[in-house]
């Protein structure tokens, strides 16, 4: 992850970024309840692995951070 963006948290809310999403399928909306951030090269982290319960589902799905996009922070990210 680069030094400039958002780093996840457990609480966040997140939806899927347009690409990831099919057909006529809606972006789903989802809570991360779980955060990873083991994934490393050169001894820096390349993105964290984030576990997303989605709302309209009740699915849990694993997926890289570079996928999503915050919807909220469970945070005060205001400058």
């Amino acid at each position: 992850m680069k030094d400039d963006e958002y780093q996840f948290r457990v609480g966040d809310i997140v939806k899927e970024k347009d690409f990831i999403t099919i057909g006529f399928d809606a972006q789903m909306t989802g809570i991360v309840i779980a955060v990873n951030s083991t994934f490393h090269l050169n001894e820096r982290v390349i993105h964290d692995r984030l576990t997303i319960m989605w709302f309209e589902t009740g699915a849990q799905e694993e997926m890289p951070d570079v996928l999503v996009e915050l919807v909220s922070s469970v945070i005060d990210i205001k400058k």
